[in-house]
């Protein structure tokens, strides 16, 4: 059986051992890379699906691309606009590239973030079995550390000394800008759309692939079965 892990950013994972993942296929998300550079333990794959985040943090993910941190790489293609050497490597993958495929289970996600994009990407690496942390779906809106921008965009301008969005308070920095997470509209609907598209993928090549939640929060609870992040002190 293919286990993969897919690991978001969420505060539950605050004190979470990534020493358990050292061993296990596993797929981290966007701005996380700034905790891996202090354990020095990094996913399998990496996601970040997010225009915004990789333009404005390009020299680190070329860090991770060109050094090999991760063994493969979904992106944005709008990546390509700020550094079109990337199209020299064969392990980064697009999702625009994904979502124009015929049969890819991609082209079924209306609306996606890093999280979802990172859980159908498991898919599509035939994972068995979808293991979820760290999604917690739960996000402040807007930090009272940042700033609207005139494009929609927010600044970090003062470092959060408790970020209660991530699992570190240095997730974000001083200089940040990202999308507004928008919550209700897109994460929550992006992981109905991977429940659904699992369902239908399932069905359509005769698969019995399940989704575990490992969470201390019922956000997700009528999409995926939830378990404790406890049941993983012995992965």
């Amino acid at each position: 059986m293919k286990e993969i892990y897919v690991l978001g950013n969420g505060a539950s994972l605050k004190d979470f051992d990534f020493n358990l993942l050292k061993d296990k296929e596993w797929i981290g998300c966007c701005l996380a890379y700034r905790y891996w550079k202090e354990t020095n333990i990094y996913p399998t794959h990496y996601v970040n699906v997010d225009n915004v985040v990789l333009k404005n943090n390009l020299e680190d993910i070329k860090d991770l691309i060109i050094n090999k941190k991760c063994k493969t790489f979904l992106l944005s293609a709008s990546i390509i606009k700020e550094w079109k050497d990337i199209l020299n490597y064969k392990n980064v993958y697009y999702i625009e590239q994904f979502k124009s495929q015929m049969g890819n289970p991609f082209r079924n996600l209306i609306d996606y973030c890093s999280g979802s994009s990172a859980t159908t990407y498991a898919y599509l690496l035939d994972a068995d079995l979808i293991h979820l942390l760290g999604m917690d779906c739960n996000y402040v809106e807007f930090l009272p550390e940042c700033i609207k921008l005139n494009d929609g965009t927010l600044k970090i301008i003062k470092q959060p000394l408790n970020n209660p969005n991530y699992f570190f308070n240095g997730y974000q920095e001083v200089g940040d800008i990202y999308n507004v997470p928008n919550t209700d509209r897109i994460h929550k609907q992006s992981w109905e759309d991977v429940r659904n598209l699992i369902i239908l993928f399932n069905i359509l090549r005769q698969k019995d692939i399940m989704v575990y939640n490992y969470n201390d929060n019922e956000t997700l609870d009528h999409l995926f079965q939830r378990k404790s992040l406890d049941d993983l002190k012995n992965i």
